[in-house]
This record gives C-alpha cells, structure tokens and sequence, in this order.
C-alpha cells in the first residue's frame, strides 16, 4: 500500500470488481477510455477486465484517505520485450464525480516517479482519446509529451475522433526531478 496527501493506492482485490464495472459503466467515463461501443458493462467485460489486470504488473486502486471513497485506478502493462527495453503503458481510469478535484495528478505523479526510481522503467507511454484535453494538460504536467496521434480513428458519438499517444522518458524525468528540487533549494 502506498500514500499520497490525500490518497492510498492499494492492491487490487476481487471485490473491488462490482465498483470498477460501475465506475466504467459510466457514460462520461466510457466515451474517454473505450475503445468499444459505450453501453453499460456486462459480465463478459468484467472476465476480460480482470486478464487486463492479471497481465499488469502493477495495479493500485485509488481511494481517499480520509473516507475511503473509491477514485479509480492506475496500472502499468508491460509489453513482452519489457526485460530489455523496459518500457511500460500507463493506464488511469477516474470516478467522474472525482475529476477536476487534483486526484489523477497526484496519483499520476506519485506512479511516475514509482516506475522510474522503483521500478526500473526507461520509457512510460499512455494513450489519451480524442475530447479529453483536460488529461493531455495533466499529462503535459507531469511531463509527458506528445509523440504521435492516430487521426480518426475511434468512433465516439457520431464522429471520428483522435487517440494522441504520449511519453516520458526516464532521463526526462530525471531532469524535472533535477529542476525541481533546485527550484525548492532556491525558495
């Protein structure tokens, strides 16, 4: 288990199951990180859900500190070559009645800085749907920049809309770290 301010990112645990299917369910939800047909999710979804988080290698559930509120999640896939390259993907999903109140940054920071300084990634990359500029900003926060977009290629009510992937590299992590610590020494 970890913390952050505000939040504890645990492990994932089967009961967590019901709230995550509710939370993806969610129309404001789905049209940000699905690639299928937003409906509401079924048994079947909830089956290949859990393959995605038994092929993670890392997952945490986010909650509030103080309530133990469920937020979301986090998780880092691997691709089979990870042992060489180590890179990894980053995938975040929000409670939407929790956006726009700071929880996706400080997760997201606490994760980055996780993989790089414990878990030896060199690359993290995400990919962020067309109509979700609120992440891209979140994103460029933390240091991730863009490196390639997919034009129209996700069908989201009635139009065909972008998937931008973005990255950050260790040695890029590194300097901001770098700065921001001189940053504090200067204060």
């Amino acid at each position: 288990m970890f913390e952050t301010d505000r939040l504890v990112l645990r492990s994932y645990k089967d009961s967590d199951m019901d709230i995550l299917i509710e939370s993806m369910s969610d129309y404001r939800v789905q049209v940000l990180d699905s690639f299928g047909f937003v409906a509401p999710r079924t048994p079947k979804f909830a089956e290949r859900f859990k393959g995605i988080i038994a092929r993670a290698f890392f997952h945490v559930i986010l909650e509030t500190k103080d309530t133990q509120e469920y937020v979301g999640f986090i998780l880092l896939m691997a691709p089979d070559h990870f042992s060489k390259n180590r890179n990894a993907e980053l995938g975040i999903s929000l409670a939407a009645q929790h956006w726009d109140k700071g929880y996706g940054s400080e997760a997201l920071r606490f994760v980055v800085d996780y993989a790089f300084r414990g878990l030896g990634v060199h690359r993290l990359s995400l990919g962020v749907f067309g109509g979700n500029e609120r992440a891209v900003k979140v994103y460029e926060r933390i240091g991730f920049v863009k490196e390639a977009t997919i034009r129209k290629c996700n069908w989201v009510e009635g139009e065909w809309r972008d998937i931008t992937h973005m990255g950050i590299l260790e040695e890029e992590w590194r300097a901001r770290r770098q700065q921001a610590t001189e940053n504090q020494g200067e204060s």
